[in-house]
């Protein structure tokens, strides 16, 4: 249900501000505030405001701003006894107005418990984090349709309006009552937001008195060293994080969320974000036994929320573990790429019925509220091998309308009915690509004899008249002869003939530049003029025209790990001509 607030509404939301000011840095474990005071809250600058909406969404009244009360049936109270390690002994509890008679009237309460300070100009470029860790409060009425959230809000002070520019959420809905979680929502400040309100803090809205209680605790608004958000490089090859430490991959920022679907693809929840877990039923593990030799001894291991009792009803579980990164305006232009290696997990348990796996990197919308994906560019792994590794890598350009939107990259799997899921992810790669060349990934090279893969990049131009591509290939065994080949785009054949590499652009079209062979010289490199207008294939001579869809890749000859003779391939891309 979408309730919307009217303008004239929102203005209420706010308490105007005396004067202009820089926003100031804000932390709370609510360790220092008096439990047992009914104006904790209140002296330490919470606020609260209520808006009420019919049950089809529309807009009754509002009422606020007040002083947050410590205690009582609405909005909040400093609460004790649930902490973690982390949390310590107090934190805070954030739920609807119970006082309000409308619960029992079937109109729902959007109760707002929130900090709030005015946007200087010196804030201007610069990105303000508001973390949290969260925690669902105990039973009482049951849930319904109830929803929460944190967030921050910008409002439009100056003309009095107070619309809404900016609204970046999380939903803490779906938070656990065992487990405490944590949040984090970034925000850049705009050139024209000098001036306006900023408000940070938490949600609800219910009816029929159904539970909100969510509790928040380590909050913290900053601007780290008033820097803008920017991408950074990460790499992970799984060996030094505790095998046995059930933090191991929250430590290392990896997080999850599902969403659930009716069997006909319709969407019933979603939950998360959560610290991904190492271990247990759902999820993510650190994992051992299969690695190769550049797998080492551990790796990721991926796979669906086996903890989800809807596996039983028919329903589809979306499972998600990712790593995710604010966007700068810095990164725009520049292209980034996730390389990694895969293999599928050999025990089978239940079979893979309809399961499918994919790596992705995505965009979210996360400046306007909205989440929306802005960018999608996925890896199908569902037909992994058992016995071999494999890599890949996805690409992403970044454009100017990501600035300041979140990316994520990871993993994820589709199944239902318990269906095997587990995907083995390993030798992790994140970061900014110089020369991507043109055309797209295909997929990546096993290392060669030198002990890095041989990438193969195309230059010149993707107009077919043109007539103008070039291929390169670096990081190949010196002075090692070997060709190009080229197809329509095939499949994945693993150690074809013995060789050490994967050809993946195996097709029944496939044709092979074994008449122009090429040596890798002392530079271990090799680098061919294409004619269009002449490919060869085993039908004798063929004309990239536009519109065509041609893959290329390496063979080189190379050397055993024992010794011996073998062959190996370069990664291979595939070219859509214009």
């Amino acid at each position: 249900m979408n309730f919307t607030l009217p303008a004239a509404a929102a203005a209420l939301l706010a308490l105007a501000p005396s004067a202009a000011a820089d926003l100031t840095t804000y932390t709370q474990d609510f360790e220092g505030l008096d439990i047992a005071s009914p104006t904790a809250l209140d002296a330490d600058g919470w606020k609260i405001f209520a808006n009420v909406f019919n049950a089809t969404g529309g807009y009754l009244y509002g009422y606020g701003t007040f002083a947050a009360p410590n205690g009582g049936p609405g909005f909040s109270a400093i609460a004790s006894g649930l902490g973690g390690a982390a949390q310590g002994a107090q934190y805070v509890n954030a739920y609807s107005d119970y006082n309000n008679v409308d619960h029992g009237n079937g109109n729902y309460i959007e109760a707002n418990l929130f900090q709030e300070q005015t946007i200087g100009a010196a804030d201007v470029g610069n990105t303000w984090t508001f973390d949290f860790d969260y925690l669902k409060a105990p039973f009482t009425n049951g849930d319904g349709d109830s929803t929460t959230i944190a967030f921050i809000k910008v409002l439009k002070l100056s003309d009095g309006s107070f619309s809404t520019l900016a609204f970046p959420t999380v939903d803490t809905t779906g938070a656990s009552d065992i487990n405490w979680a944590s949040g984090s929502i970034s925000l850049t400040i705009d050139p024209t937001w000098a001036g306006e309100l900023l408000q940070v803090g938490f949600s609800s809205t219910a009816t029929a008195y159904n539970d909100t209680g969510r509790y928040y605790d380590n909050i913290s608004f900053d601007a780290p060293g008033s820097m803008p958000p920017s991408l950074s490089p990460y790499a992970q090859d799984f060996e030094n994080l505790g095998l046995a430490d059930p933090a191991a991959l929250a430590g290392d920022s990896w997080n999850i969320f599902a969403n659930v679907f009716d069997p006909m693809g319709g969407y019933l929840y979603g939950y998360g974000v959560f610290d991904a877990p190492n271990g247990g039923a759902g999820f993510s593990a650190i994992a051992t036994g299969d690695g190769g030799p550049t797998q080492m001894l551990q790796y990721l291991n991926a796979y669906s929320d086996y903890g989800n009792a809807d596996h039983a009803n028919g329903n589809v579980i979306n499972a998600n573990v990712f790593q995710e990164q604010t966007i700068g305006a810095v990164d725009v232009g520049n292209t980034w790429r996730f390389a990694f290696d895969y293999r599928k997990n050999a025990t089978v348990t239940n079979g893979d019925g309809a399961t499918t796996t994919q790596a992705f990197i995505k965009v979210i919308k996360v400046s306007d509220g909205s989440f929306a994906t802005l960018f999608l560019n996925e890896f199908d792994s569902t037909s992994a091998s058992t016995a071999a590794w494999a890599s890949m890598a996805l690409d992403i350009l970044i454009d100017p309308t990501f600035a300041g939107e979140v990316l994520q990259f990871g993993y994820s799997s589709f199944a239902t009915n318990y269906a095997d899921s587990g995907r083995y992810y390993d030798n992790i790669q994140w970061g900014p690509v110089s020369n991507p060349g043109l055309g797209s990934i295909v997929c990546l090279g096993n290392p060669t004899s030198t002990g890095f893969d041989a990438p193969l990049t195309a230059v010149g131009s993707d107009v077919a008249a043109d007539n103008d591509l070039t291929l390169n290939v670096d990081g190949l065994p010196m002075n090692a002869i070997g060709y190009f080949v080229h197809s329509s785009g095939g499949q994945l054949v693993y150690n074809p003939g013995m060789s050490e590499g994967h050809i993946c652009i195996a097709s029944f079209d496939m044709g092979r530049f074994s008449m122009t062979p090429q040596n890798s010289g002392a530079a271990g490199s090799v680098s061919m003029a294409i004619d269009l207008t002449s490919l060869p294939t085993t039908s004798g001579p063929l004309a990239i025209l536009a519109g065509d869809t041609r893959s290329f890749q390496y063979w080189t000859r190379d050397t055993a790990m024992g010794g011996g003779a073998t062959s190996n391939f370069s990664s291979a891309i595939s070219i859509t001509f214009q």
